[in-house]
């Protein structure tokens, strides 16, 4: 179990993606494309700290919303890799260096969230069962049916 964000291996890996892009930025950036460089090593940074934003965050739902945004700046990154690979504003083995790094923290990343759906799961059964939303009979699923299904 980790005992820090440090400890994460997804944390390490997305500062590692970040650290890399930066590096390959600075390496290979043209002048002519800098703002698109600017905005990929942008959405990386932003993948890394929505991370370590998560991992601080006590709640589960407030965790699960944070590692979502994360998978947002994830994809955003993807994204922005597939426009760079297609116009030819970074080498292309720095690219797939950069597509292989991502595609472990998407690995990893994935696997968080699951295991934060299970563990809101198992809070909501560990619950007072006689307001859980999920049991028909409950007062708290009548009067969400009377709201939001009338």
């Amino acid at each position: 179990m980790a005992t820090g964000v440090k400890d994460l291996k997804l944390w390490q890996e997305a500062v590692a993606l970040g650290g890399e892009t930066l590096r390959v930025a600075r390496q290979h950036g043209r002048r002519e494309c800098s703002w698109f460089v600017e905005a990929l090593v942008q959405s990386a940074t932003m993948l890394a700290t929505g991370i370590a934003d998560g991992y601080g965050r006590g709640d589960a739902l407030d965790q699960q919303r944070m590692f979502e945004q994360a998978r947002r700046s994830l994809t955003t990154f993807e994204t922005q890799l597939a426009i760079a690979r297609h116009s030819g504003a970074l080498p292309q083995d720095s690219l797939a260096a950069l597509a292989t790094r991502a595609a472990t923290v998407t690995r990893l990343l994935a696997g968080f969230l699951t295991f934060i759906e299970r563990q809101k799961a198992a809070e909501v059964e560990e619950g007072d069962r006689r307001i859980s939303p999920a049991t028909s009979s409950s007062p708290l699923r009548k009067a969400l049916d009377e709201i939001y299904c009338a």
